[in-house]
């Protein structure tokens, strides 16, 4: 039996396994494929750039555990990012499977990594239910909507807080969203009314349909998927999760296609044999 023909009898389990190899050993032994950074991603680098020191940035946790493979590394580099700033972090969500996910994050940036001081200069508001009334009423009044925060401390007892009332006080919201409600109730709720800073975070499926409000200027900026959470882990001059996944999912790629050739080959090969 000739190598043709073995090739052509091989069991898929061996494939499987080839995929499972590919994807797996790069996360021990980076690959450091380049990354390009796309110009919504810089948009958004360069708008946290430009913010005067102190300034408030809202991020919004809206998704769960199916997204956080794409969108928490995303939340990770960001605050890393507005805390090399000095910048200060409020931190909030319309999905309530994404405030473990937030408390998550700020523990391992915040407290861990930048020792910022909790209620100074960050503050978690937890789960926040109401959907597009709630957004209407926040840009109207912070302290009406957000009483009390994640652990059930009064907002009079946040120093952050004491100068954050309104829209107005808040410099740039960044909506993490992988559905309803989400991004779309930020643009047509919040940022409809009061014309605040908007960009957002997206799944590589849900990124495609926001390109539109970035031509509008309705968003300043957009991250989509893990490739553009790993465009923003360069800007910030970090290798995070979504680097590693980039990397394991190239590797991916590459095999696949190098089966797709090679199960092409094996056709033409037999064809002419006959």
């Amino acid at each position: 039996m000739g190598v043709v023909e073995r090739l052509s009898r091989l069991d898929r389990r061996y494939i499987f396994l080839a995929v499972a190899i590919a994807v797996t050993l790069p996360i021990f032994f980076p690959i450091g494929l380049p990354i390009e950074v796309t110009a919504p991603v810089k948009q958004l680098y360069d708008v946290i750039e430009d913010l005067p020191e102190r300034a408030v940035v809202l991020i919004s946790i809206d998704y769960d555990p199916s997204g956080a493979p794409e969108l928490q590394p995303a939340t990770l580099a960001i605050l890393r990012h507005c805390f090399k700033r000095n910048l200060r972090v409020l931190v909030l969500g319309m999905w309530a499977p994404g405030v473990p996910l937030g408390m998550k994050a700020l523990e391992e940036i915040a407290e861990n990594e930048f020792h910022r001081q909790y209620g100074i200069d960050y503050v978690n508001f937890g789960y926040r239910p109401g959907g597009a009334i709630f957004l209407i009423n926040l840009g109207r009044d912070v302290h009406d909507v957000c009483r009390t925060d994640v652990y059930g401390t009064p907002v009079e007892d946040l120093p952050m807080m004491d100068d954050v009332h309104s829209a107005s006080d808040i410099a740039l919201v960044i909506s993490m969203s992988m559905g309803v409600p989400g991004s779309d109730q930020w643009i047509w709720y919040y940022h409809a009314r009061y014309r605040g800073k908007l960009a957002t975070a997206q799944t590589a499926i849900g990124a495609p349909r926001y390109y539109p409000y970035l031509q509008t200027g309705q968003l300043i900026g957009l991250i989509g998927g893990m490739k553009g959470a790993a465009e923003y882990e360069r800007l910030v001059q970090t290798r995070g999760l979504a680097t590693i996944g980039m990397d394991s999912q190239s590797a991916a790629h590459m095999l696949i296609i190098g089966f797709v050739i090679l199960g092409n080959f094996i056709f033409w090969m037999q064809k002419r044999k006959r």
